[in-house]
């Protein structure tokens, strides 16, 4: 490079911000720590990475609730990790994300944990659901396959066993097929070893059983004859990879042979916790969880008949990193796989997609117009659009209450990406796209708080217009203009002379929007 180039190179480096930022992880047996630095173009450059032994999963797990010598665990590493932070001038609340995932979660005392760390460590935890762990699990992934666009195309399962949970995501070219969480987890797999008091002749037997029941559970959600391959993310096979790959290649998937796998495996089950500590230097957490690890990921892909089994160096901390780089959460194509995952349960229960469609597009249509009325965030317009898609799922059920029918059905389907509220919110929406408007004494809306109450009657007051544009459900309805005049919202409808069936409809389905938006709907015909 000439002195000019590297010159200009340098002007070039001088101009870019980077913001040093901070990633939290508090799981079931580390707490970790990512320190990394970013730039305005988005780019994500690690400096330091620290973790402390805690093992907050043994107590939740067996006890159901975190001992107080574990939470001053924590707060004393929480400390430790704030004097780093102040180092880095990381000091502001936007630089920092501190994440818990399952052993904090269902800790009955978890709020107790969350408001010691941040009154001891001034630092706000987010006790995060199995949802938003596989989100952010694919979010760091997808961005390391797409290098490798030929596995891409290929079917993938992508796995990970933490210590309470099995967290598995079926990708078809490149497409999230489906997603789920299921109570399997090391930690889980030796408490229930403890609980038996098994034998260690028959440790190997119960763990197997254990974990095959989980494989034969979610195989069953799959399609027929599929063979994906398996993609393992986690610790324990980021050790395996350390221990069996020769030549490391950074940030790309490692391909092993699930011989040699499977021998690193048996290995590994065929040591004891403290001979595991010696001959590794493991910390005594990881040494307790990783023989059961390894052998899930074995027999996940003996399953699936595979040779081979890819290891992934993708982190959830990854995916929280890229979204601090992006400045969102929510990404186009990850909005992609949440329609997707809705379009499939549609056709699941044999809704119809033409109708569902449209009327989805419609309601976006009138979430826009209705922008300085309803005054909400766009995250919204996601989720009135999932509502649209599924609002008629449960005639599959029986034509009579559909509606109600469509809540069920809703709330006990695997939606990826949504959390457990936003898939209330959906199924609410969708409940309400016709019959009685939503009351307080009504199941699962009464549990609402008051503002959450409010989205569900905005949005469901617009499903209820867009439902009833597509009363035909032959999609003739297809360009729409809208406008508000004197306490009437107008939709005009371009070369339609005969409105009389949707304007019936508008008049059983009207009532809620006029009690929400305080405006009679009212439909005009014109000519284009």
């Amino acid at each position: 490079m000439s002195d000019k180039t590297k010159k200009k190179a340098l002007t070039k480096n001088k101009d870019v911000q980077t913001k040093p930022v901070a990633i939290i992880d508090i799981g079931s047996t580390m707490v970790r720590l990512a320190i990394a630095e970013i730039d305005d173009d988005g780019n994500i450059r690690p400096l330091e990475f620290l973790q402390r032994v805690i093992s907050l999963g043994k107590d939740t797990f067996i006890k159901g609730v975190i001992e107080r010598e574990r939470i001053e665990e924590c707060v004393h590493a929480l400390k430790s990790f704030r004097k780093v932070l102040e180092e880095y001038q990381i000091i502001k609340s936007n630089q920092i994300r501190a994440v818990a995932t399952t052993a904090v979660c269902e800790a009955s005392n978890r709020d107790v944990f969350i408001n010691r760390m941040y009154i001891a460590a001034g630092i706000h935890v987010d006790a995060i659901e199995p949802a938003e762990v596989l989100r952010l699990t694919y979010l760091s992934f997808y961005s390391t396959v797409k290098k490798e666009p030929r596995l891409l195309k290929s079917d993938l399962l992508i796995t990970e066993l933490g210590g309470g949970s099995l967290q598995t995501i079926l990708l078809q070219s490149g497409n999230v097929s489906f997603s789920n969480t299921y109570r399997l987890g090391s930690l889980r797999l030796r408490q229930m070893l403890e609980t038996f008091r098994a034998p260690v002749v028959r440790e190997r037997e119960l763990m197997t059983s254990n974990i095959q029941r989980t494989i034969n559970q979610f195989r069953k959600s799959l399609p027929d004859n599929i063979s994906p391959k398996i993609i393992a993310l986690g610790g324990d096979a980021r050790f395996a990879y350390t221990q069996l790959i020769k030549n490391k290649q950074n940030g790309l998937l490692a391909k092993i042979s699930l011989s040699d796998f499977t021998r690193f495996t048996e290995s590994i089950l065929s040591l004891s916790v403290n001979e595991l500590v010696k001959k590794y230097h493991l910390p005594i957490p990881e040494a307790e969880t990783i023989g059961p690890t390894l052998l899930t990921y074995v027999l996940q892909a003996r399953s699936f008949k595979q040779k081979y089994l890819y290891i992934s160096q993708s982190t959830m901390r990854e995916g929280l990193l890229m979204e601090m780089a992006q400045h969102k959460t929510w990404t186009e194509n990850f909005r992609k796989q949440i329609v997707l995952s809705a379009l499939k349960i549609g056709r699941q229960y044999n809704c119809d997609e033409a109708h569902a469609k449209h009327v989805a597009q419609l309601s976006r249509h009138l979430f826009q117009d209705l922008e300085h009325e309803h005054f909400l965030e766009p995250w919204y317009e996601l989720l009135l659009t999932i509502a649209s898609l599924l609002h008629d799922i449960g005639m599959f059920i029986s034509n009579r209450s559909h509606h109600k029918h469509s809540l069920y059905l809703i709330k006990n389907s695997e939606l990826f990406g949504l959390s457990q509220r936003d898939k209330l919110l959906v199924a609410l929406v969708a409940r309400y796209h016709r019959r009685a408007s939503p009351k307080p004494t009504h199941p699962d809306y009464f549990t609402l708080d008051q503002r959450d109450k409010m989205i569900v009657m905005k949005l469901a007051a617009i499903l209820r217009t867009a439902d009833a544009l597509d009363r035909s459900n032959s999609q003739r309805i297809k360009n729409i203009q809208c406008s508000c005049e004197d306490n009437k919202f107008i939709i005009s409808i371009p070369n339609i002379n005969d409105l009389t069936l949707e304007r019936l409809a508008i008049k059983q389905k009207g009532p809620l929007f006029e009690e929400v938006f305080g405006m009679n709907v009212e439909l005009q015909t014109v000519e284009s």
